[in-house]
């Protein structure tokens, strides 16, 4: 999905209202609804039951009124602050504002930085301490630095408790939507919806710290109008979105259904320093929706795969002569550990035979295939088969060069992992990419710095595995496990919190 500009949207947004029977008011009902439900997605995990609308006099506070009465109606705890006087409402944020009185919401009027200074949430006995804050007081058409009863409203967002989840509308108040930069103070959001379209200045690495994790709301506006408006960020990278994430996978199932249609993957790793880690890609696997998945261990590694997944079938360790045939799909390297000549062998097979299952490559099979590669193994073009996962440490052990050139040019690296090795290239850590070797990168603006830990690299090995053997194509399984890894991550820090995330949460908070 390419980045629109403001203007963009705007040209589109008007001629969507003028001629293609789109009322602008039910474009902002759809936005306020899309706002209520993720924010009670947000509530749910972070076990909240209040939350606190902060509005300015916009159509981005209009939003917010659609989102207060929506979550009202359902019954939960809502407080909106206002930051100018209703008189000064107009339009359909007047509207909204109208409908809004209906539901009989707690409302505060501050429409000054001097009422903000005498408001009784500035003391720290009064002010919400386990609540969600909805920021909905500038649009992405804010220029400039933020002043008055705005700015007091920014400031006190960002003053607030760290139990106290933010969730900004379209763009976080106080950055600039076409720059990604933040003239004076904005918001720092740990969660953005933002509508139809990605904000070109979204794409800035600078505006990122703001944004959180980023979720596009289709709100009515049609694709044909947006796409014509839309362009590409200056290092040509595309985002990853829920708008197409949605259309790549459909999840209803036939009511004929057995576990073979679903796709047989095979997991390859462990050893007796990480027995567990193809444990982990395996239970991922199944939790892609797939039918059946074998598991190819070090012994060591049966008696918890035994425990853990008892759905899981065991294999003799493969061989270059073994039949891959009843394999939809393979995974290699999870905890797999120094490459014995056997294991090398095993991968030169599978990376050499056209026929052979397509596959994802983790952890030290990536540095065997680095290794094969200055070896004078060349890959074949004629069919894009394998998906190579590594982190800056594993994509300099492939370019041959360091980490720190790696993350100096990140779509870069991962440009030339994909070219060199004919392959799929996702390059793990801050907004992770996926690549591939015609050029085309795409990134995730979700996960989060919790996910910093042991483990969570071999759940996205095996996400992408269980999707590969369920007949996705390559690149459509690497975006889709990448997008709800980091979506499944992103849901576990709100129950649990970055610093005690664990890579065994990510489970429970994982769904396609």
């Amino acid at each position: 999905m390419k980045w629109i500009s403001v203007s963009g949207i705007r040209e589109a947004e008007a001629i969507a209202f003028a001629q293609r029977n789109l009322p602008s008011y039910t474009a902002m009902c759809r936005a306020g609804a899309a706002v209520a439900r993720r924010a009670q997605r947000i509530v749910a995990l972070a076990n909240l039951r209040t939350i606190v609308v902060l509005a300015g006099p916009g159509n981005n506070g209009g939003d917010g009124f659609v989102a207060a009465r929506c979550l009202a109606e359902d019954g939960y705890q809502v407080e909106l602050c206002l930051t100018c006087v209703p008189s000064r409402l107009k339009g359909d944020a007047a509207r909204a504002w109208h409908d809004l009185q209906a539901v009989g919401v707690r409302t505060r009027i501050l429409p000054s930085g001097d009422a903000w200074q005498e408001s009784p949430w500035l003391d720290p006995a009064v002010a919400p301490r386990r609540a969600l804050i909805i920021d909905a007081l500038l649009g992405i058409g804010s220029r400039g630095v933020p002043v008055g009863s705005v700015a007091a409203a920014i400031h006190w967002i960002n003053g607030t408790s760290p139990t106290c989840p933010v969730l900004s509308v379209d763009v976080p108040s106080g950055l600039d939507a076409d720059a990604g930069t933040a003239p004076g103070e904005a918001v720092r959001a740990d969660a953005t919806i933002t509508f139809s379209r990605p904000k070109l200045g979204f794409s800035n690495p600078a505006a990122r710290p703001y944004i959180g994790d980023l979720t596009v709301a289709d709100i009515g506006i049609p694709s044909d109008l947006l796409d014509a408006h839309c362009q590409d960020a200056s290092d040509g990278v595309e985002l990853i979105a829920a708008p197409e994430i949605r259309n790549i996978l459909r999840p209803e199932r036939r009511l004929d259904s057995h576990k073979r249609a679903y796709g047989h993957a095979c997991i390859i790793g462990g050893c007796e320093r990480y027995p567990n880690a193809p444990i982990l890609s395996a239970l991922a696997a199944y939790r892609a929706g797939c039918g059946l998945v074998t598991l190819s261990v070090n012994p060591c590694s049966r008696p918890a795969a035994a425990h853990w997944v008892p759905e899981a079938i065991f294999a003799d360790a493969l061989t270059p002569a073994t039949d891959l045939s009843d394999y939809d799909a393979l995974a290699i390297g999870p905890g797999m550990g120094r490459f014995d000549a056997l294991a090398f062998d095993l991968l030169k097979a599978l990376v050499s035979d056209p026929s052979a299952p397509r596959t994802v490559i983790d952890a030290d099979a990536l540095t065997a295939l680095a290794e094969l590669r200055q070896r004078g193994w060349a890959p074949d073009g004629s069919a894009l088969r394998l998906i190579l996962t590594p982190h800056p440490g594993e994509a300099a052990r492939l370019l041959g060069c360091t980490p720190a050139e790696v993350q100096s040019d990140r779509p870069a690296a991962a440009r030339a992992i994909a070219a060199n090795y004919h392959a799929i290239a996702v390059l793990k850590g801050h907004n992770t990419l996926v690549a591939e070797p015609g050029g085309r990168v795409r990134m995730c603006m979700g996960g989060n710095p919790g996910m910093a830990t042991a483990g969570t690299g071999d759940l996205l090995t095996g996400l992408i595995a269980g999707l590969l053997a369920r007949g996705l194509g390559t690149e459509d399984a690497a975006c889709l496990g990448v997008y709800h890894h980091a979506l499944a991550g992103d849901a576990a820090a709100f129950i649990h919190g970055q610093e005690s995330l664990i890579a065994s949460d990510l489970f429970a908070t994982l769904r396609l």
